[in-house]
């Protein structure tokens, strides 16, 4: 018994020594951190990976940037690429390869090529990354344009940022847009296994500046909203390249659509995802003259679906805010009758809109809206609820859509 009292200090000393280390830990010079992920069709192998990560001066560099070009900045994010036989086995070869030891837990964007994406391989290339306890679920899945390779060693940062940045605040100000969903890893991989609904991805490419006319007339009076471009498509030019524009469409797994930005917006009115936007809407009286709305949604959509033997009937019922922003003709339209004139017609534009997409999910049988969440209450039992098959009725549903828009503030007014 003495002899435990005095092996009593030590033992504990002991365990406090052992339970205080990190035998697992990694120092932070050891880790390679990567940002995004490419995967495409492989030629030497089936995967072919490539990874966007901080290079090798940005890690070590300190705070010596201060003055540097924006070239050089451009400089210190680098893309490794490797044709694999599966995405683990890929990351071995890479760690033998270079001098760091690759870390996933910061990667934010999943990009998928849209060759890989059509191909219906999709799920197969994406179980292996879903099971990767390394790599957050809320990471960006995108659908682009060419290959994934090409479009990580194309892609520069915009005013000086990095690309890792730039990529997560194009994500977040979609929500500001509408003009493109926000789609996360954990999303996309519930809805390929899903019996209700279909699976979308965020379409994005590199635009090459050449849509930007250099010569010609100037435009007419033909009246264009900005929203019927798909992503590399917009006529623009200067600084950054990637864009986020429109959705791509899946069906078990498999891209067979695409979506604009304007049918994308009308797609998440009906999905409650569309938050605000600006739409740009001819003058009811003077059509070439144009109209500038701010839209808002009013809340949660009512879907309400009944099912009659083997065809579901189901109700669609959007609300927006308007608030105008501008009117060229200098006409009234926040006084009564033309304010009611300006709702109704913007109403019309809504609603054909959410007619014309569906009509095309319809004849492509993909419920990208998830309507079929709402046709679950109408059984006892889940596996009652998957035998009745929803993905392949969809396309003879008989929706009906209803739109509600309200001018609820004017803008600031000028009286001379």
């Amino acid at each position: 018994m003495p002899m435990l009292k005095k092996a009593a200090p030590l033992f504990l000393l002991l365990i406090a020594l052992l339970l205080t280390s990190c035998w697992d830990a990694f120092d932070p010079d050891e880790m390679l951190h990567v940002w995004a992920i490419g995967v495409d069709r492989g030629l030497a192998d089936k995967w072919r990976l490539t990874l966007l990560f901080s290079s090798l001066e940005e890690l070590t560099g300190g705070g010596e940037d201060a003055g540097v070009s924006r070239q050089e900045r451009s400089s210190k994010e680098d893309t490794i690429v490797i044709d694999a036989p599966s995405f683990f086995t890929g990351i071995d070869m890479l760690n033998s390869a270079i001098p760091r030891r690759l870390s996933f837990t910061h990667a934010q964007t999943i990009i998928f090529s849209e060759e890989l994406a059509a191909s219906g391989l999709v799920d197969n290339y994406i179980m292996p990354i879903i099971r990767f306890r390394q790599i957050r679920k809320s990471a960006r899945v995108l659908v682009v344009k060419g290959a994934a390779q090409d479009f990580l060693e194309g892609v520069a940062p915009f005013a000086g940022s990095s690309v890792s940045e730039d990529l997560q605040f194009l994500g977040r100000e979609s929500k500001n847009t509408g003009l493109s969903p926000v789609v996360t890893l954990n999303h996309f991989y519930t809805a390929l296994n899903s019996s209700y609904y279909q699976p979308i991805a965020t379409l994005a490419a590199l635009n090459d500046f050449k849509s930007l006319p250099k010569e010609g007339e100037p435009w007419g009076t033909q009246f264009q909203t900005g929203g019927q471009y798909l992503a590399g498509a917009l006529p623009r030019a200067g600084e950054g390249k990637v864009e986020f524009f429109g959705t791509a469409l899946f069906r078990d797994g498999e891209m067979v659509g695409e979506l604009n930005g304007d049918q994308t917006r009308f797609l998440l009115m009906v999905r409650g995802e569309f938050e605000r936007g600006f739409f740009t809407v001819e003058d009811p009286k003077q059509p070439d003259l144009i109209i500038p709305l701010d839209v808002r949604a009013l809340g949660e959509p009512r879907i309400r679906v009944k099912l009659q033997g083997n065809k579901a009937l189901i109700d669609v019922a959007v609300r927006l805010d308007l608030d105008l922003l501008a009117v060229q003709s200098k006409l009234h339209y926040e006084q009564q009758p033309l304010k009611g004139l300006l709702e109704e017609k913007f109403q019309t534009i809504v609603r054909t809109g959410i007619e014309d997409v569906i009509r095309n999910c319809q004849s492509l049988n993909v419920d990208v809206f998830m309507f079929g969440n709402h046709t679950t209450k109408d059984f006892l039992t889940v596996p009652a609820a998957e035998n009745f098959n929803w993905n392949e009725r969809f396309q003879n549903a008989e929706i009906t859509v209803e739109v509600k828009a309200a001018i609820r503030r004017t803008g600031r007014q000028i009286v001379l």
